[in-house]
């Protein structure tokens, strides 16, 4: 670079490029500067003496051309960004201007180092077609409820339960209350019944949003006379609760008999997999998700058999989910797994309540499949970065073999305190959760203190 005066230096200085190129009048490389030692990957010692062009791919040659082109008529060019094949590497992205110099034939090309904005740039395609993606999947969804929503045979409303407007109507609903159900929308859901019942029926609905539990009620609409049957079901959207008012005709408009509810309906089309289950964990019912998930044709084929045979990672995952059901009422992201019947498993994760029945408690379990990137809470959580700081202290002091030994001292520990407390200190089930035998367990257990044990015989 000796054919360059200190302005030519000042400039390449204050361009703080990442890649300079001295450039001959035919363009070829005559030497060359970089900064990053990470670029010697991509042979960039072996361009001095090749044509500029020769270094990059194809489409980016007539881009070069162009920059040539260009300065012979500027000072400094616009930047133009071309790419540099590599060797078992991908491609070099970097961004070019020319820069020419008075008096001189001599061509300086400073490139900047555009890994990162293509990087960038790839990233922000993949979260576009993971929006798109998603998008695609809440407007099949959408269009799914607007489908069982409207041909559900039983009149159905969505109210807001904070003012009591009717949000959404079906086709049934229009039929019974003899009105579009365009017309329906916005309008006071007491107005929809006899002038007598409105003051009860409003009284009803503000006390079922408020216990956020599912009741029915009987009152008469404006359009008939005698009285019909509401149930009223309290959800969650959007962060604040709404009612599902479903009117419970003993026959339809038509005259015929009328079908399974919309809310069972609904349940049955859901993408994640609902199973019923009672105390012992025999199932009782499930919808078509879940018999997808576990690869089962019939629902006759599992009604009545315990629930384990497909759902958990050993014979304690069920009994630790109902044992908590009982203390708690309900469970959240309750991760295990899935066995279907052609032998395959998957991560799941269960969301459960436990809801009151004639003849002993039920359960309702939501199984879905986990998703990506979700991460199993750690055992470990007394395991914080002061005592790993601690145990860093001890290099150089204590032998390596020793702080090995004493680490897994204490994650063996920390792992029986965690399955006894899973299992409300039942040593059998938390030995079965650990691959341990009893024996071996209670070993375990008099070795770290945990607690006074006595020898089993069995």
């Amino acid at each position: 670079m000796k054919e360059l005066d200190a302005e030519a230096v000042s400039t390449i200085v204050t361009a703080g490029a990442d890649i300079a190129l001295v450039l001959s009048p035919d363009g070829d490389i005559l030497d060359i500067a970089y900064r990053d030692s990470e670029l010697k990957a991509w042979g960039l010692e072996t361009w001095v003496g090749k044509r500029w062009q020769d270094t990059v791919t194809v489409e980016s040659r007539e881009k070069l051309r162009d920059l040539l082109s260009d300065s012979a008529n500027v000072q400094i060019t616009r930047s133009r960004q071309v790419n540099h094949p590599g060797s078992g590497n991908r491609d070099l992205p970097v961004s070019y201007r020319v820069a020419s110099f008075a008096g001189s034939d001599t061509r300086l090309a400073l490139g900047a180092d555009a890994r990162s904005m293509a990087d960038m740039q790839q990233r922000l395609v993949r979260a576009q077609f993971e929006m798109e993606r998603d998008y695609r999947r809440v407007r099949d969804i959408e269009a799914r409820y607007r489908i069982i929503f409207h041909l559900a045979y039983e009149p159905l409303l969505v109210v807001d339960s904070q003012n009591f407007k009717v949000m959404d109507a079906n086709e049934a609903a229009a039929r019974l209350f003899a009105r579009p159900a365009k017309k329906l929308t916005g309008t006071p859901v007491t107005a929809a019944f006899a002038r007598t019942d409105q003051q009860t029926v409003s009284e009803a609905l503000s006390a079922i949003a408020a216990r956020g539990r599912e009741d029915v009620i009987t009152a008469r609409i404006a359009t008939l006379d005698e009285p019909l049957s509401i149930r009223v079901t309290p959800f969650r959207e959007f962060g604040r609760t709404n009612l599902l008012v479903c009117f419970l005709a003993d026959r339809d408009l038509e005259g015929g008999v009328s079908s399974v509810s919309a809310m069972l309906s609904l349940a049955e089309s859901l993408p994640d997999g609902l199973v019923v289950i009672d105390g012992d964990g025999r199932v009782l019912e499930a919808n078509m998700a879940f018999l997808d998930m576990i690869r089962v044709v019939g629902f006759d084929r599992i009604e009545g058999k315990s629930v384990d045979a497909w759902i958990g990672g050993s014979a304690v995952d069920l009994q630790v989910l109902i044992a908590n059901l009982r203390e708690h009422g309900s469970v959240r992201r309750f991760s295990t797994m899935v066995r279907d019947d052609l032998g395959g498993t998957e991560t799941v994760e269960i969301s459960a309540t436990r809801v009151a029945g004639h003849d002993g408690p039920r359960y309702g379990l939501s199984v879905r499949a986990a998703q990506r990137g979700d991460t199993v809470p750690s055992p470990l959580g007394a395991m914080n970065a002061q005592s790993a700081g601690q145990l860093t202290e001890l290099v150089g002091r204590v032998p390596l073999k020793d702080l090995v030994r004493d680490t897994a001292d204490i994650i063996e520990k920390l792992c029986i305190e965690a399955a006894l407390k899973l299992t409300d200190n039942n040593r059998a089930s938390a030995a079965d959760m650990l691959g341990l035998s009893r024996q071996s367990l209670y070993i375990k257990l008099r070795r770290y203190g945990i607690s006074d044990v006595e020898d089993d015989s069995d």
